[in-house]
């Protein structure tokens, strides 16, 4: 059963005004374009990957990404 747009609707207008920017933040990243990764991008995915694999990398939880990322705007 596909989602219909008036679903869509119901669900904003349930969203309290208190979030509604970071609505407006996950609305747009849908939105936009999937572009293909550039050489540098690839690069970066790759030396990434390596971190990973060897465990140089850290584990970040919800909140602390939404302060990064979504409380400044």
């Amino acid at each position: 059963m596909a989602t219909k747009r008036e679903d869509v609707y119901k669900l904003i207008e349930a969203v309290p005004d208190e979030k509604l920017s970071e609505l407006v933040k996950m609305i747009k990243l849908l939105t936009m374009p999937e572009d293909e990764p550039t050489k540098t991008e690839i690069n970066a995915i790759s030396v990434s990957r390596s971190e990973y694999e060897n465990g140089e990398t850290y584990s970040y939880t919800i909140d602390e990404l939404r302060k990064e990322f979504l409380d400044d705007e």
